[in-house]
């Protein structure tokens, strides 16, 4: 059997594309020391396995098409879960990466919390997304696959504080 590159209902890269490009992207990047940056965002109120119902596949969609709005074409944006995406940025400076940081949390229209954990102004048709963002330095001698579990962990850490906090999803 082999594997999918991109998802079938959200039109982005899969895990498995991802993670194939990635791979040797990151080596590249490595070699021209340029860094990477890496989006993990995480749909609220989803199922974490199993089929999604038809108004669950309606919000990944549309939270593919926030992110494909948002993010340049060059960049990788792939649905990594049930339940969660992926973004690289590649080549991306540092100051790039704010821009496109602040271009994603402006676009989040509402029911989001900002990258630093802030709640953002609620919208009725987005889902509620919790986002990680980690750096890719060149120096590093970690695989890509390392670095997205890495922050996919950091992304779990991050909801498992606000659920034992008792905290809303919303961050507030």
């Amino acid at each position: 059997m082999t594997e999918q590159t991109h998802d079938p209902l959200t039109g982005t890269w899969s895990r498995f594309g991802l993670v194939f490009f990635a791979e040797h992207y990151v080596k590249l990047l490595r070699r021209l020391k340029r860094e990477a940056i890496l989006f993990v965002v995480g749909v609220d109120g989803l199922p974490a396995d199993g089929p999604a119902e038809a108004d669950d596949e309606a919000r990944l969609r549309e939270v593919a098409r926030l992110l494909l709005r948002t993010f340049r074409t060059s960049d990788a944006v792939a649905r990594i879960g049930p339940n969660a995406f992926a973004v690289l940025l590649l080549e991306t400076s540092e100051l790039a990466a704010d821009a496109l940081r602040f271009r994603l949390e402006d676009r989040l229209a509402g029911g989001h919390e900002s990258l630093d954990g802030s709640p953002l102004s609620q919208s009725p048709s987005m889902p509620l997304l919790h986002l990680v963002m980690d750096r890719i330095h060149p120096d590093q001698e970690l695989t890509f696959h390392d670095a997205l579990a890495r922050t996919e962990a950091a992304l779990r850490a991050r909801l498992s504080a606000k659920t034992s906090h008792g905290c809303s999803a919303t961050g507030q």
